[in-house]
């Protein structure tokens, strides 16, 4: 014996529904995941650390490539020292927080002169480092 149901036919609402809801929030976590990740947009192989420090996620980054140069990059960019001083006395939004990836093999002098210019500004400074494995 057949059953026939006596119910309206459903349309086709009642299956997008769910699929919209998967979407946004795929959506609204990959959005958000990715500011938790900082990349300098440098290569640099950073020292080993046990320390944490947090409050730093909105920071400007400095980076510092290991070579004869020492190469410097503000926020991705090119720079010179010069261009470093203008660039972070410009910046007056927010607070004055800044990133410092030193690469292991880069020249101490430099990694020191820039974390000095840095202060002087007035800006909190942190130097990137990897975590080190557990002993």
């Amino acid at each position: 014996m057949k059953l026939v149901s006596h119910l309206p036919p459903s349309g086709p609402a009642l299956y997008i529904a769910p699929l919209l809801n998967t979407v946004l929030l795929l959506l609204i976590f990959f959005l958000l995941g990715s500011s938790f990740v900082v990349h300098s947009g440098v290569n640099v192989l950073l020292p080993e650390s046990a320390s944490r420090l947090s409050g730093f996620e909105q920071a400007h980054l400095i980076s510092i490539p290991a070579g004869p140069n020492a190469a410097l990059y503000y926020d991705g960019r090119s720079v010179t020292l010069a261009e470093l001083r203008k660039a972070l006395e410009l910046e007056r939004t927010g607070k004055k927080r800044a990133v410092i990836h030193g690469d292991q093999l880069a020249p101490y002098g430099r990694v020191m002169e820039v974390s000095s210019l840095a202060l002087s500004l007035g800006f909190e400074i942190a130097h990137a480092t990897t975590p080190s494995e557990p002993p």
